[in-house]
């Protein structure tokens, strides 16, 4: 079962049970921070969940001089230092060049589908993030622009509905751009940048080419990265 960590109004995880535990001997994670398990509502604190299980205090590690600790917003010590392992849910995995030839052969309508794929990922990440909500709305905005007759009185009525759409889908580009630079800079370090430029123009494909990268870095242990690095803009 996965928790979610809670301080200071920012939600952070998932993590499982070992995590809460060797993060709560570390000190990165405090007794009265309030946690709570996924698919409920109700918060407690880590205390409580952990109970009376012995925590082993973990050996130190290796001296490593010129790694800086990386902290999350709002949170006195680090959820995971810049040495730490990846450990949360593997991104979809899907090339984006397969992506980008699935949409072409569908007339773009597998495009459409792939977004909500990405922002159910990006709303794991960070539950507080709204790509699925933008996309929700926008999607069935642009598409009715698209099929509604072209008759004058119609045309403006279209016109409005494709504007909004489309600034609607923007938002959800941005929100999963958001979401993963907040995790993969904060929770799981790995130095991922991502160019604004870029997702405006290419969004779904130029996503989708960061997540297999940073699938094959989880999937690697932290170690895999392509040439260049995930920071490449």
């Amino acid at each position: 079962m996965d928790y979610f960590v809670k301080r200071d109004g920012e939600q952070y995880g998932p993590y499982s049970l070992a995590d809460l535990q060797r993060y709560l001997a570390q000190g990165n994670i405090q007794p009265a921070d309030l946690a709570r398990s996924e698919g409920l509502e109700d918060w407690a604190e880590v205390r409580q969940i952990v109970g009376n299980i012995e925590v082993r205090q973990p050996p130190p590690p290796p001296p490593n001089y010129g790694q800086v600790p990386v902290y999350p917003r709002g949170l006195s010590g680090p959820i995971l230092n810049a040495t730490a392992a990846p450990g949360g849910p593997l991104p979809p995995g899907l090339h984006w060049a397969l992506v980008l030839l699935l949409s072409i052969v569908t007339c773009y309508v597998f495009a459409l589908v792939w977004m909500f794929v990405q922002a159910a990922y990006a709303h794991k990440l960070r539950t507080s993030s709204n790509p699925l909500l933008f996309y929700s709305i926008g999607v069935p905005a642009a598409v009715l622009a698209g099929v509604l007759p072209g008759s004058p009185e119609l045309k403006a009525v279209a016109a409005i509905l494709q504007l909004g759409g489309g600034i609607l889908m923007l938002c959800g580009h941005y929100s999963i751009k958001n979401a993963l630079e907040e995790r993969f800079n904060n929770v799981e370090p790995m130095g991922l940048q991502l160019s604004g430029v870029m997702v405006f123009f290419f969004n779904v494909l130029y996503l989708q080419y960061h997540l297999s990268e940073i699938r094959k870095w989880q999937l690697s242990g932290g170690q895999a990265m392509s040439a260049g690095g995930l920071s490449i803009r």
